[in-house]
């Protein structure tokens, strides 16, 4: 029978199974994946098991299936709960789903929660502050949570807790600034309208240059206001007289100047966004470049809603976003390979973009949640 490995908790669950599973084929072992709950098939390494569902994730196999896999294989390396790409899980009654049988139960939880809100970045979070995740918060959790119930059921079991650590990377991001809109449900320009005293689209240029420092900024617009002050702050600019085509215009020059510039991924910014953090922006970026994976969005709520910026390795994705066309953004292009995003979880409130024109003595209020990314 095959030695079996499972992997619960959050924050790196996957690549932490296939990181085993390369380790166990250099020596030359049969090795399996699969899960109990939901995975995507993985490209490379170890045979990978499961029920194929139209979303093109697997399901668990049968019981049945299950001990015909651990009879060929000397390893199966099973991912047993799933957390929805969040960092840090607190388990239902029910989770997690563990196969009999199991020798080794690893308990993961993602470091790169750490200094972020656990109300943002845990995954069934029951308390209603925004309380800051520190290295001792995820270790209490696993052993509270996850340990000593797991301890009681599997007393056979070598169960351990492990940080799941982020590679560090060097690569260089830039943040595009798509300033070219007509405020058309706006109802005039609103990236040039006045908000907390300063024009709208300021207040999203700051945190970005804060984040990404201006050397990494870019902004595409057609309004010559915002071209001179960009150019007056140093900042590099991209002249968009395409603008009537819609967003996709925006995102193809905002392209070709990230390639000129040398960079290794975009990031694309709506100029309407003005809560979103300059610390959420930083963090977002060194995430998605240490994740490797080709594109990256943001998400809020329970409901996972992705939104705005949405990042994209230029390697892979260049040529995708220069084909763009239309008043349709790249979200379509993520949409394709949706087990190919980096998810990155923010507050709700930081998603609120200024939709509406509001009367004068609302301007410093009125705004709305973004449900679509416009990407």
């Amino acid at each position: 029978m095959a030695y079996i490995i499972t992997a619960v908790g959050a924050g790196g669950k996957t690549t932490y199974l296939k990181k085993r599973a390369l380790e166990y084929l250099r020596q030359g072992k049969r090795c399996a994946l699969t899960t109990t709950t939901h995975i995507w098939p993985v490209e490379s390494g170890p045979d990978c098991f499961g029920i194929l569902e139209e979303s093109g994730k697997l399901r668990a196999p049968d019981a049945q299936s299950f001990a015909e896999i651990c009879e060929k294989y000397e390893i199966v390396l099973v991912e047993g709960d799933g957390s929805h790409c969040m960092p840090v899980k607190i388990p239902s009654e029910r989770e997690p789903v563990i196969p009999d049988g199991t020798d080794e139960i690893a308990v993961l939880m993602g470091a790169h929660a750490i200094g972020r809100r656990i109300d943002v970045v845990c995954q069934r979070y029951e308390g209603s502050g925004e309380e800051k995740v520190t290295a001792e918060l995820l270790e209490e959790i696993a052993r509270q949570r996850y340990i000593l119930p797991l301890q009681k059921r599997y007393p056979k079991a070598h169960i351990f807790y492990e940080l799941s650590q982020m590679p560090p990377s060097d690569e260089r991001i830039v943040g595009v600034l798509m300033a070219s809109g007509f405020g058309r449900r706006y109802g005039g320009n609103k990236l040039l309208a006045p908000f907390h005293g300063r024009p709208l689209y300021l207040h999203v240029l700051d945190h970005m240059v804060q984040a990404l420092g201006k050397e990494n900024v870019i902004v595409v617009t057609q309004y010559e206001e915002i071209r001179d002050t960009a150019g007056r702050l140093g900042i590099e600019s991209v002249w968009n007289d395409q603008a009537i085509e819609g967003i996709s215009a925006s995102i193809r020059l905002g392209t070709q100047k990230a390639l000129s510039l040398g960079a290794d991924a975009a990031v694309f910014f709506a100029g309407d966004m003005p809560y979103l953090p300059s610390e959420e922006i930083r963090l977002y970026a060194k995430q998605f470049l240490a994740s490797a994976k080709p594109y990256g969005c943001m998400e809020f709520g329970k409901e996972h809603i992705c939104t705005n910026p949405g990042a994209f390795r230029l390697d892979c994705g260049a040529k995708k976003l220069l084909q763009l066309t239309g008043d349709r953004g790249a979200m379509r292009i993520m949409k394709q390979e949706p087990w190919n995003i980096y998810y990155y979880q923010i507050a709700p409130e930081w998603a609120r973009d200024i939709d509406v024109n509001p009367l004068p003595a609302e301007r410093n209020q009125t705004s709305s949640h973004r449900t679509d990314p416009g990407l």
